[in-house]
């Protein structure tokens, strides 16, 4: 099993493959939300282990919609219909930033405890 670190790690990777599959002309194989490593995390330790934490919540709804969106980006893709295939690459590009920022902020408030949040005054 991988830990929040390694998985936004192997996210980025895996957006990284799938861009330069793209390029390359070639079609990524995709897995569900549940099967990719990242969704066997989500479902198998992080939404049980740190659900006190809003924004896995947020990971989890991001994570699937992210999956959505690259089920729509190869499709078009396939369909050679490039102009929505880029403008549903850009919209990839910003779902995965959220995700990153939502694995970053679990990340936090795991080293940080309770308090890792609150600000200083």
């Amino acid at each position: 099993m991988i830990d929040i670190s390694r998985a936004r790690l192997v996210h980025i990777k895996w957006l990284l493959q799938l861009e330069s599959a793209l390029r390359e002309g070639r079609i990524p194989v995709m897995e569900s939300h549940r099967g990719c490593e990242l969704g066997r995390w989500l479902y198998e330790e992080g939404i049980k282990k740190y659900q006190q934490y809003p924004e896995m919540k947020f990971l989890e709804s991001g994570h699937r919609r992210f999956h959505e969106t690259t089920e729509l980006l190869i499709k078009l893709f396939q369909e050679r219909n490039y102009v929505e295939a880029e403008m549903a690459m850009d919209e990839l590009k910003r779902e995965s930033q959220d995700l990153i920022f939502m694995m970053t902020m679990v990340e936090f408030r795991i080293l940080g405890g309770p308090d890792a949040l609150k600000l200083q005054g």
